[in-house]
C-alpha cells in the first residue's frame, strides 16, 4: 500500500523567539515549550517587560511563512492529482514517532523547524546562525577539492547572497523517505522549494545522479541565490552529495 506523506511547515513564532533571544532553541526545548513562557532565558537575556510580553505573545502564535504556505498548497494539489495521502501538521504539533513511519517533508531550517535536528546528523551541509555576528552559514563538514569549509550569508552583503539546501534522506526508521527544504532565509528556503517543484530544474539533476538500475539515491544539494525583497531569483547549484 502507498505510504502516507506528512508535510510540516515551519513555525514562524519560533523564528521570532530566536530573534528576541539571540540564541537557538533546541528540539528538546521546543518540545518542552518553556521558550513560550515569560521566564525563559530571562536571566541571560534580560528584556524590558513590554518587550518580553511581546516576545511571549509572538512565540505562542501559530504563524508560518508564505513560502511554507505555498509549499503546502502546491503539495496538496499534487497529492490530489496522484490520489495520494498527504497530511499537513504544524511543527509544534509533531512528535518524534511521526518521523518513524511513512514519508515526511520538512520545510524550513532549524530556526523554524527544529525537527530537522533529528535528520541532519548524517548530513554534510548544515545550517548555522551566528546571531551576534548576523551571519547565517552553511557548514561544509567534509569539503571536497575546491570547496570552502562554509558559505556565509550576511545582512551587509551587497550581492544579497542566500543559500538553500535540499536533502532527500531516509526517515528515522528507514522504512520511508524524508525531504528537507531549508534556507538561510525565507528567500533561501524559497530557492530550495522552487528547485524541488520545478521539473526543468529537478529532473536534469536527478538524471545526473540516477543509479544504473534507475533508482534515485539519497542526496543533499546546496543552492545559491539572491534575496530580492525576501524572494529568491534564479538559483545556482554550488555542491551536492550522494549517499547510498
Amino acid at each position: 500500500p502507498q505510504q502516507p506523506t506528512l508535510e510540516v511547515p515551519g513555525d514562524s513564532g519560533l523564528v521570532l523567539s530566536h530573534t528576541f533571544d539571540q540564541r537557538n532553541i533546541s528540539l528538546n526545548e521546543y518540545l518542552l515549550g518553556d521558550y513560550r513562557t515569560s521566564t525563559f532565558n530571562a536571566s541571560t537575556n534580560p528584556l524590558p517587560s513590554d518587550i518580553r510580553s511581546l516576545r511571549v505573545e509572538m512565540a505562542n502564535r501559530r504563524y508560518t511563512s508564505i513560502v511554507d504556505l505555498d509549499a503546502a498548497v502546491r503539495l496538496a494539489q499534487i497529492a490530489q492529482t496522484l490520489h495520494s495521502n498527504l497530511q499537513v501538521r504544524y511543527s509544534r504539533d509533531l512528535r518524534p514517532n511521526d518521523l518513524k513511519t511513512g514519508n515526511v517533508i520538512l520545510v524550513g531550517a532549524f530556526e523554524a523547524n527544529p525537527w530537522v535536528e533529528l535528520l541532519e546528523r548524517n548530513m554534510n551541509f548544515l545550517l548555522q546562525n551566528n546571531y551576534k555576528a548576523k551571519v547565517f552559514s552553511v557548514i561544509n563538514k567534509s569539503p571536497r577539492e575546491g570547496e570552502p569549509t562554509h558559505w556565509d550569508s550576511r545582512l551587509d552583503d551587497p550581492q544579497r547572497r542566500v543559500y538553500g539546501v535540499v536533502a532527500f534522506a531516509p526517515n528515522l526508521s528507514g522504512n520511508g523517505n524524508a525531504l528537507l527544504i531549508e534556507g538561510t532565509s525565507m528567500a533561501g528556503t524559497e530557492s530550495a522549494w522552487d528547485f524541488v517543484s520545478d521539473d526543468s530544474e529537478l529532473l536534469p539533476f536527478l538524471k545526473r545522479i540516477q543509479r544504473p538500475d534507475g533508482k534515485i539515491p539519497y542526496f543533499e544539494l546546496l543552492l545559491e541565490t539572491q534575496n530580492m525583497s525576501s524572494s529568491a531569483v534564479h538559483s545556482n547549484i554550488l555542491a551536492w552529495r550522494v549517499t547510498n
